[in-house]
């Protein structure tokens, strides 16, 4: 089996990126069927992992029992890659959440990443961030030899239709500025947060269907993934 090593990450906290790391890895698995693997490198604080556990236990034995479950390990620096070389060849996707600043342990943890999904959204103290934290990746990572990341993605989080046009002139200067943009955006809504930000069941079926909402979003992720 081929396997992806993904991640929507970083270098300033607030973005979103483990919120659609959830929802990401929830979508895959139970929405697409796809063996899911997600590694929580955010030491120490293991929210993702933390979360699962307190999710689990507002179950009863019975239902904990008879739920099909994707794993979220909480890693270190020490043994990603054990944790890596574990899965790997076996499933289909590994989700990787690093912690949401540019420090050793996600420069470490973005060595084995294979494909990058970076939110922004129109704050100017942002554009500025995100635009240099992509050139940083480029240089170090895209632009080696002996590289692994082989994608990197930018992409409009809290994306806010009352301001598309001012989206769209950002959009047109990061492809003037050769920076890759995704077509969809993360439209900015708090049932992402209360209700979808879940690591036991997927958005239903017929919710984020449209061209902009967030199941657009991760089928644009898995064809650039292929």
């Amino acid at each position: 089996m081929e396997t992806k090593i993904i991640s929507v990450v970083g270098e300033k906290g607030g973005i979103g990126k483990t919120t659609l790391n959830i929802i990401l890895a929830s979508n895959l698995f139970y929405g697409k069927n796809k063996n899911v693997v997600l590694l929580d490198a955010d030491n120490p604080q293991y929210s993702i992992y933390n979360k699962r556990q307190r999710e689990l236990e507002s179950l009863d034995e019975e239902e904990r029992q008879s739920m099909e479950l994707y794993p979220i390990e909480p890693v270190t620096v020490t043994n990603l890659q054990d944790a890596i070389m574990k899965h790997y060849g076996i499933v289909d996707y590994i989700i990787l959440d690093l912690p949401g600043s540019l420090n050793v342990e996600m420069v470490k943890g973005l060595l084995y990443v294979e494909h990058v999904f970076i939110p922004f959204d129109h704050d100017e103290l942002e554009i500025d961030s995100t635009s240099h934290f992509y050139f940083t990746l480029k240089n170090n990572f895209l632009d080696k030899e002996e590289r692994v990341l082989k994608s990197i993605h930018l992409f409009f989080n809290k994306y806010k239709l009352v301001k598309k046009n001012k989206f769209a002139m950002l959009r047109q200067q990061f492809l003037e500025a050769n920076i890759p943009m995704m077509d969809s955006v993360v439209k900015d809504k708090t049932i992402y947060k209360e209700r979808y930000r879940n690591t036991l069941y997927p958005i239903p079926d017929n919710k984020e269907m449209g061209e902009k909402d967030i199941k657009h979003f991760f089928q644009e992720i898995t064809q650039l993934t292929q």
